[in-house]
């Protein structure tokens, strides 16, 4: 390798440092602008557990269970009061809302379904926030490590971070945007690990604590722990055996910290450490067991999370019962391109599809998919592992060599598709739960400029607030600069 070669790969890195830098600062502006408080007993149930700690220093949530509407909460047989959510999200909260204390009250108010006098609630919003945008960095990385061209990379990850339910679940306090973070980090960090472009127990531990994490945040991440370990011991095979404690064994420690925290938090509230907070949840008694939990007929399901479901919903507008391709067309090029990303990196391939699959299966025989909730927000998490495909199809398609004619009217039928999919987000956001649009007061077809201030006033009710973003992308930004300024040595 010669001396001008080292140097551009250098500058090259940098570029697609300063790419990602500007990527999530931009991309938590767009969510932190979209927050609209606490939203429904979803996001009220993480937020009383939240609370509940930090005040009471307990796990019962005392003064605080009228967040969670009566809904999302599990009684014990000594009538106390818990959250029925996993605790990840709302522990990982607990420092941006800690850090509230010590930074700026909102400009202006936020219309918070519930605490919407406590100058810290915002604050604990930037968890999600930063967490979605964290993931869209996380994926431009992988692309560009998958050896995706600069240009299809930032585009595919535009078109999931905006064209996709990724951007309602990074605005709200539910447990989606941690848990696709900490899955996206868990797959990025194993095929570095598996190509040895990193090395050393360290790395181990991290993904070993970032995947038990994962599952603190949102049981059904155990799947996760299990495919993302079976994919190394394919891919390192008898180096597993030979270097067992400076791989397997750190893994292990990385992963029993969470673990031992989960153990803790049932032990002391539901009376064993493998007993689940479900076991008491008080309006889904189904939601104790598996059996109850995942026990109806896969095909109608994959229709619901694919294309559209039953009926029912929560969301209160008319994205109440699509699924994946009705909501977000654009995601339809990821189809064509899992068949460029399996011919040039087969081994990724296989476990993101793997992933995809697996949770695929998994929720079309959940509740959710038959007229419960009616939505497809399960399978936020992993929506960032179709992206890689998603690139390789731009990619395919950026390819100068190709033919003029047929390039530019892909070309065009992509961009078509991402702005159906980016204007359907901003209807389903202005709709939900806690925002004020209202389609009957809108002049078809819904693209008419005289809609589009309707829309943006609904879509982003915490623009006025967005100098409260100022500080923490500051600290973000210096940190990076930092890193990047002693990589460059």
């Amino acid at each position: 390798m010669t001396e001008d070669t080292t140097v551009a790969e250098a500058h090259s890195r940098q570029t697609d440092r300063a790419i990602t830098l500007v990527l999530f600062a931009v991309l938590s502006a767009v969510y932190f602008a979209t927050i609209s408080g606490i939203t429904s007993s979803n996001d009220g149930s993480h937020y009383a557990l939240l609370r509940t700690m930090v005040e009471n220093r307990a796990f019962s949530l005392n003064q605080f269970d009228d967040y969670a509407e009566g809904n999302d909460i599990a009684v014990t047989l000594d009538g106390r009061l818990f959250s029925d959510r996993p605790p990840g999200t709302a522990l990982a909260a607990i420092p941006f809302y800690v850090l509230g204390g010590l930074l700026p009250d909102a400009p202006s108010p936020i219309p918070s379904r519930h605490d919407a006098d406590n100058p810290r609630m915002p604050y604990a919003l930037l968890m999600p926030v930063l967490a979605a945008a964290g993931t869209a960095a996380l994926l431009y990385a992988l692309l560009r490590y998958l050896e995706i061209g600069r240009a299809a990379a930032l585009t595919a990850v535009v078109f999931f971070a905006l064209g996709t339910i990724h951007w309602k679940y990074g605005t709200v306090l539910y447990s989606h945007a941690l848990s696709g973070f900490l899955v996206t980090l868990s797959v990025y960090l194993v095929l570095l690990l598996a190509d040895q472009r990193i090395d050393g127990w360290s790395w181990y531990a991290l993904l070993g604590f970032v995947l038990g994490s994962a599952v603190v945040v949102e049981y059904s991440n155990a799947l996760v722990v299990i495919f993302t370990g079976l994919y190394w011991v394919w891919r390192a095979r008898l180096r597993v055996l030979r270097e067992l404690s400076a791989t397997v064994l750190p893994w292990l420690a990385g992963g029993l910290i969470p673990a031992a925290f989960l153990a803790r938090y049932n032990a002391a509230n539901f009376g064993s450490p493998l007993r689940l907070s479900y076991v008491y949840a008080v309006n889904y008694p189904w939601a104790g067991a598996f059996a109850t939990t995942f026990n109806f007929p896969v095909w109608p399901g994959l229709v619901a999370l694919l294309w559209r479901g039953e009926g029912g919903g929560w969301c209160g507008g008319p994205c109440v019962n699509e699924g994946l391709f009705l909501l977000s067309p654009v995601m339809l090029l990821a189809l064509p391109g899992a068949v460029v990303f399996a011919r040039r990196r087969p081994a990724a391939f296989l476990l993101t599809s793997a992933l995809v699959l697996v949770y695929l299966l998994l929720f079309a025989k959940h509740q959710t998919s038959h007229g419960f909730t009616g939505d497809g927000r399960y399978l936020a998490p992993f929506l960032g592992l179709l992206v890689p495909a998603l690139g390789f199809a731009l990619d395919w398609l950026f390819d100068s060599a190709r033919r003029p004619a047929l390039r530019g009217l892909l070309l065009l039928l992509a961009a078509g598709l991402f702005f159906v999919s980016l204007g359907r987000q901003m209807i389903h956001i202005g709709t939900s739960y806690n925002y004020t649009l209202d389609p009957a007061q809108l002049r078809s077809p819904l693209a008419h400029p005289a809609n589009w201030p309707d829309i943006l006033r609904a879509v982003f009710p915490n623009a006025p607030n967005l100098a409260l973003l100022i500080l923490p992308l500051a600290a973000i930004t210096l940190i990076a600069l930092l890193r990047m300024r002693r990589a460059s040595r």
